[in-house]
């Protein structure tokens, strides 16, 4: 940690974001409401679907 940066402890609690929680019960209802075959197929080809995300350089 950098000198200038605040310390986890002095730092205000976490906030559930309203967003987040709409669009992971979103997600959960569409999950299940698929298929064991459909799950399969959609873990298997995640990595198509997400090829055109490039990994970054860590910063830090």
């Amino acid at each position: 940690m950098a000198k200038n940066e605040p310390s986890p402890a002095s730092l205000p609690p976490a906030r559930r974001s309203r967003s987040a929680a709409a669009s992971r019960r979103a997600e959960m209802r569409r999950i299940e409401r698929m298929t064991v075959e459909e799950r399969i197929h959609a873990a298997l080809t995640m990595s198509r679907r997400f090829a055109w995300l490039q990994p970054t350089a860590r910063t830090r």
